[in-house]
Parts: C-alpha cells; structure tokens; sequence
C-alpha cells in the first residue's frame, strides 16, 4: 500500500492515532497502527464504516478485531490494486492490438494501390500522366510510412506503460501477501502460494501450528516493542527450520504461526517440531536501550498429517483445532 501524506501530515496523523489507539485493546504494533493510520486519514470509506459500526455497539477492539479489519479491508486494497492493474494491462494490450490491426489494414490496402498503379503505369505514355502516377505513389508511401511510424511510437510506449504496470503489480501482490511485521506470509498468502502450487489439491505432507505461550504476558510485563520482538525471533526459528523447497512458514495472526511441510513424512514433522520448539527456547530477546532480557519463550506446536489430494482450508482447520486441544 502506498500514503501519500507528506512529513507534517503524518507527524498530524500520528498525535490523532496514539489516543485512538490507547482507548482499546489492540497492542500497539503495526497492524494496529496502519489500521488507525487511514482510519484517521479517511481515505479508506469501508475500514471507517467498518470500525465506527464496531465503535457504535460499544466493542473495544482487540488484536483479533484489528487483525480482522487489517485482512478485510487494507491488505484487500492491495487485491484491488491489482485487479485494476490487470485491467489496464489488459487495455493496453487491446490499444495495441488495435493499432497493429489498423496498420496492417493500411499495409494492405497500399499493396492493393501499387497494383492499381503497375496497371496504369503500363498503359500510360506521357510524362504528365506518369508525372502524376509517381507523384501519388509517393503520397501513399507517405501516408503507410506514417502509420507504420506511429505503430513502433505505440509498441515503444505501450511496452514502457506494460513495464511500470507490472512492476506496480508485483509490488501490489507482495504486499498483499507478508505480514508486515515479520516478512512472513499472512494466512491469505500462504493459501494462495499453496494452492496456485497444487491447484488439484494438496500433496501429501504436513501442517504445523504454532501458538507462542503466554504472549499476553510477555506483552504487559514488557511492553508492545519487546512483544514485537519476540514474534520476529519466531518468525526467524520458523524460517531456519524450514526444510528444502515448498515449505512455507506464515503468521496467522497475533502469537499465532502456521508452517506447510509438503512431503513431510509424521518423523520427519515430529523432528521439525523439536527443533522449532528449542530454537525459540533458545532465544534472548533484550531491548537495546536498556538493559533488559525476555525470559525464556515456549511454544505450543500442534501437527496435523495432510491426505494427498484434500482441501487446504480442510487441512488448515484441523491443524488449527490440534494446537488448541
């Protein structure tokens, strides 16, 4: 997603954001922030009735509720991006097909011509009348060279705009895709890197589910930038224990993490577990400015085998389900 507000707008915004924030339960990450941000922007219609319907009905927003809204109406933005970049994509590639249509249109009609003039040519004797033959064959040639200059102007500037539109497309995509805080896939990314791979369902494997103990805890005992803190060192134990191509780590939501292992026999899942479970037991998360050290963190790991050929969102449910049981 892309802001547009200059320094001395942002500063604005942030002192409008910070009492907004305070006065409900989300922790004060980034997910929050840029939830509040565009709400206090008013540039996002939808995520403001969305949040001031919340408001009305006397909820304070938690995690989860700021989470909800990130998903359903900023990351979604990113979504619309790029179906209205496709769409342009779609509309430059029509202009030019246009074009080249109408030059070959032109081409052929100016062949058609230079038969018309051998045909005259050979039953004309004088100078005026061969005169005025080349002189009209030259005016054809003008106008076909025209449209044909025109053309390559057309391709040059439709390939430059295809080029930019691509690139915002990509940008578009990927954004729509990472958890902002830790770089990992969100859920919505992780689902459709996992089923653009297995369009006829998945392989078999095996899905991991990581819930980060007591993380409430950690974040009142010491503060949201320590919080933070500890969900990037999971995400990094997350993406050392990953092994080979196809796994994909994600953050769910909140404390919460997903790992897809795509062929992973149950020992070999089982020893994934261990080492994800003593990485992060392993970690000394401290503050910079200061000197301060969470204690060790655990996790709860859930795993759930995946049949070859079920639905994602099946498998997903049930590895859910076997770290909450």
């Amino acid at each position: 997603m892309r802001y547009r507000e200059n320094r001395e707008q942002t500063a604005e915004l942030l002192r409008m954001v910070l009492p907004m924030m305070s006065r409900h339960a989300a922790g004060f990450h980034p997910v929050s922030y840029a939830v509040w941000y565009e709400y206090a922007a008013g540039t996002n219609s939808t995520l403001q009735s969305a949040i001031d319907t919340l408001i009305a009905k006397g909820q304070k927003l938690d995690d989860d509720a700021i989470h909800e809204l990130f998903d359903r109406h900023v990351a979604t933005r990113d979504i619309e991006s790029s179906l209205r970049l496709r769409a342009r994509i779609q509309k430059v590639v029509e202009e030019v097909t246009e074009a080249a249509s109408q030059a070959s249109d032109e081409v052929g009609r100016y062949n058609d011509g230079l038969g018309v003039y051998q045909d005259r040519l050979q039953g004309s004797a004088s100078r005026e009348a061969i005169a005025e033959l080349v002189l009209g064959l030259m005016v054809d040639t003008s106008r076909v060279l025209g449209t044909t200059g025109d053309l390559k102007s057309n391709l040059q500037h439709s390939a430059e705009e295809v080029r930019r539109l691509r690139s915002e497309l990509e940008s578009a995509a990927g954004q729509a895709q990472l958890d902002p805080l830790t770089g990992l896939l969100n859920r919505r990314g992780l689902e459709q890197q996992v089923t653009g791979a297995h369009p006829s369902g998945l392989p078999a494997g095996a899905i991991l589910s990581i819930e980060i103990d007591q993380f409430g805890t950690i974040v009142n005992k010491y503060g949201n930038v320590m919080g933070d803190r500890v969900l990037a060192a999971v995400a990094e134990q997350l993406l050392s224990a990953a092994p080979g191509e196809g796994a994909l780590p994600a953050r769910d939501r909140a404390s919460f993490f997903l790992l897809w292992l795509p062929g992973a026999a149950p020992l070999a899942a089982a020893a994934i577990v261990e080492r994800v479970r003593r990485g992060v037991a392993g970690c000394r998360i401290r503050r910079q400015d200061a000197e301060q050290s969470v204690e060790p963190v655990n996790v709860t790991i859930g795993v759930t085998t995946v049949v070859a050929g079920e639905a994602l969102s099946t498998a997903l449910a049930r590895a859910i389900d076997a770290v909450r049981s």
